[in-house]
């Protein structure tokens, strides 16, 4: 009876792991479905959109793309980190994921250990601007003028804990400034009294920016960035003018359930490197203002992701920012 026992036991775990192994190998035998938690028409929403719509052929399976909007993103987050681990749901995320971890983990309604990042396949950078009838024409003249008026002059914020928000307060600490933010519901009423000069200073999207940049309403003092970006070449760098640890950009990627298996993470993670290099992507990058990236394998991606956790973390921290 023992030898029987165990010999039931020995053909079910040989039997379940070869089907497990078939199932893998067959992946994806069904539409796939990607959740973006912000609205459409966005940058993260477009660039998904873009590389997943390369991917349809090479997997041979439909993509589809839901915007689940709500709560900082954290609604479609929730939905897929309680999804079944198959590699048929994946997520879209960007910057807020990492910042929201950061500043409310408790009421995130997941962990960040629930999710698996797979790819980052596409970046924004930041640039700092003011209006042009402020009477300042580089960073070291806006640091002066802001020095010597603290607590007098206030930046545009579209919301607490946003990237915009906390690159500034990023730039505020390494530069000894003091302003006050003025949160707004977006960007674009933020922009709107930026231009104005209601407000003096904001960390913006190099291509939401420009052009306001190009119209000669913003003046650009520096790019969030080691290097120059392509759009803005006469620009420098925060590293050029002595700050190269305040570098800012909005990454566009991509996350599966934790416990997915790792071929098909490995097999998402290939073929989107492939397609995100591709001459008719990355042109397609240009005209939309996003960054290429450098592909990472999944393990780096998540490193860098973790760094990133632990950076938000302290400016959180250094700034007193507290959650809504």
């Amino acid at each position: 009876m023992k030898n029987r026992n165990a010999i039931a036991v020995l053909f079910m775990l040989v039997f379940g792991g070869a089907c497990l192994a078939h199932a893998q190998a067959e992946w994806p035998s069904r539409p796939i479905r990607v959740i973006v938690p912000f609205p459409a028409g966005g940058q993260l929403d477009s660039v998904i959109r873009l590389v997943t719509e390369k991917l349809v052929p090479v997997l041979g399976q439909p993509i589809v793309v839901e915007n689940r909007t709500g709560a900082d993103g954290n609604i479609g987050s929730q939905l897929v980190a309680r999804s079944a681990p198959d590699g048929y749901t994946w997520l879209a995320q960007s910057a807020p994921y990492t910042i929201q971890a950061s500043l409310r983990p408790q009421a995130l309604g997941y962990s960040i250990r629930d999710l698996q990042p797979v790819i980052s396949v596409g970046s924004s950078t930041f640039v700092l601007v003011v209006p042009t009838t402020l009477p300042v024409k580089t960073l070291e003249d806006f640091v002066a003028y802001a020095k010597a008026r603290p607590d007098q002059l206030s930046y545009a914020g579209s919301a607490v804990g946003t990237t915009v928000h906390l690159s500034t307060e990023m730039f505020q600490h390494a530069a000894g400034t003091r302003m006050l933010m003025i949160p707004y519901p977006g960007i674009p009423p933020a922009l709107a009294d930026l231009v104005t000069g209601r407000t003096q200073f904001m960390s913006v999207g190099v291509v939401v920016g420009l052009p306001l940049i190009r119209a000669g309403k913003l003046r650009p003092l520096a790019v969030l960035d080691s290097e120059r970006h392509p759009l803005l070449p006469d620009v420098p760098t925060t590293a050029e003018k002595g700050y190269p640890k305040v570098t800012v950009s909005t990454w566009f990627g991509l996350l599966v359930p934790a416990n997915t298996p790792r071929s098909i993470v490995q097999r998402i993670n290939t073929e989107l490197a492939k397609i995100a290099q591709s001459p008719e992507v990355l042109a397609r990058y240009q005209a939309m203002g996003v960054d290429p990236v450098k592909p990472l394998g999944p393990e780096a991606f998540e490193a860098q992701l973790k760094s990133e956790l632990e950076r938000w973390a302290v400016i959180i921290k250094q700034a007193n920012i507290k959650a809504d």
